[in-house]
């Protein structure tokens, strides 16, 4: 059978140079993927399109490296079927990847790739790793050279970055641990004005939220992170009532810390004795600031970090810890004119723009405050019984918004089909069943009852459903 296989002109060149090496160069896949270009073999078209599936072939390992960034509708899954059993047909092998992947979690395809490779009984003379610009011998991303090495800061940096990618983390930016000067008078302005409400422990460890080196002796650096959480679906579509997004499955807290735990575990290992802290969204840390310092976001009108790729429906962790890095500056604000956060708010809590009355917010009527909730704010609920993504859902950023990727954070299978009346009469079994690990047990199911008849009169007829 005569092969029907073309390159791209620019990696048949490539291919010819590299023909005697075992392993499948990252010169390629380095220099064409992580530029953003997705050069490469595609079966049916030669030139970068929206709907694409791209491969590498390695001939001597007869492999195929696939990179699919198709729409998987109907006609494509036929189309991309055909071609792989006439691939196979020549006794070609496919390894397949997701252009997310590649684009966000480029150091572990690589290790797919060394992996297949060694068990598929090829020898490796290379070892498979990212070439940095301006380097002829470029060291391994996996191993970096101990803390304090020649070359380390910058290194270990790129070590983090990619480690942070590996365990689920969709970005990663550092800053230096350092007193926050221009966050100070807004923060004794903030607490001034009374916006913290009845959380009166926003009002303790003035020093330490404002210098995270307070917080981890001779702390150098500041690594943050963010934990995407969007779901599939959103619930606040189709239920009667509603909760946050970010309260659908287990408790952030308990997740995330976990993995920063491994992170830290694993840094320690590979770099050397660290002395570091983990934290999400706990204890006195200003994590949006420290975020937005570190490039990887910026603070919106509605005080939330925002980022271009992926919006605002995330987590922010971070460590602290004493290791010197190379440290990334912070990006411009893209919210320009725009005040649809600020217009939705039934509440009025963004008083002004990148300012939130915490005391005004839907989120804090319905779990911070301990007590009765005022009359003054019936009927601005909007059918919110847990937070409050008001002012996330209208912000034009989180049209980019992709799903989580992280189990854990799936919604039990009932809550969707919880009815106005479940609500109402929802009993300790039934909270317990849907809300075992969830965020939403800070209210209790007392504070949940007392959400849910907030929003409606004794003498309105409940629906029946």
């Amino acid at each position: 059978m005569k092969k029907k296989i073309h390159y791209n002109p620019k990696l048949t060149e490539l291919a010819r140079q590299l023909r005697n090496n075992s392993t499948l160069s990252e010169i390629l896949l380095w220099g064409e993927l992580k530029g953003g270009k997705m050069l490469g073999f595609d079966f049916h078209r030669q030139k970068p399109i929206d709907n694409y599936i791209v491969d590498f072939f390695c001939y001597d390992l007869m492999l195929v490296i696939e990179i699919d960034g198709s729409s998987h509708d109907d006609e494509r899954i036929i189309e991309h079927d055909a071609r792989q059993k006439e691939l196979e047909s020549l006794g070609m092998r496919f390894l397949r990847f997701d252009d997310v992947d590649v684009k966000s979690k480029m150091a572990w395809v690589l290790e797919e790739i060394e992996e297949w490779i060694k068990k598929n009984g090829a020898h490796t003379d290379t070892p498979l790793h990212p070439p940095f610009r301006g380097e002829s011998k470029p060291n391994r991303i996996s191993t970096p050279p101990l803390k304090g090495g020649k070359g380390g800061v910058e290194n270990n940096a790129k070590f983090i970055k990619s480690l942070a990618t590996q365990l689920g983390f969709s970005f990663c930016g550092i800053s230096k641990a350092e007193f926050l000067k221009e966050e100070a008078p807004k923060l004794e302005e903030w607490l001034k004005r009374g916006y913290q409400g009845q959380m009166s422990y926003l009002e303790n460890h003035f020093d330490k939220r404002l210098n995270p080196a307070l917080l981890v002796p001779n702390a150098k650096s500041v690594v943050s992170l963010v934990y995407n959480y969007f779901p599939k679906k959103d619930l606040a579509k189709t239920n009667d009532l509603k909760i946050a997004k970010y309260a659908y499955g287990e408790d952030y807290h308990n997740v995330i810390k976990e993995k920063l735990k491994e992170f830290l575990a694993i840094l320690n290992k590979k770099i050397g004795e660290i002395t570091g802290r983990a934290f999400v969204d706990s204890a006195p840390v200003m994590e949006r600031a420290l975020a937005q310092r570190s490039g990887i976001g910026w603070i919106g009108k509605n005080s939330l970090l925002l980022n271009r790729e992926t919006g605002s429906f995330f987590f922010l962790a971070e460590l602290i810890i004493d290791l010197e890095l190379e440290y990334d500056g912070p990006i411009k604000d893209y919210c320009g004119t725009c005040t649809a956060c600020m217009d939705a708010c039934p509440t009025d809590a963004i008083p002004e723009p990148y300012v939130v009355d915490g005391s005004k917010c839907i989120s804090y009527f319905t779990i911070e405050l301990k007590e009765e909730i005022p009359q003054e704010v019936k009927g601005k609920f909007e059918n919110w019984i847990f937070g409050c993504d008001i002012c996330q859902n209208v912000c034009p950023w989180n049209r980019f918004s992709k799903p989580h990727q992280e189990p854990k954070f799936n919604s039990h299978p009932d809550l969707e089909k919880m009815t106005q009346k479940d609500w109402t009469e929802i009993t300790e079994d039934v909270f317990e069943k849907l809300f075992k690990k969830s965020a939403v047990k800070r209210t209790k199911l007392e504070g949940l009852k007392r959400n849910v008849k907030f929003l409606f009169d004794k003498d309105i007829e409940l629906n029946k459903k």
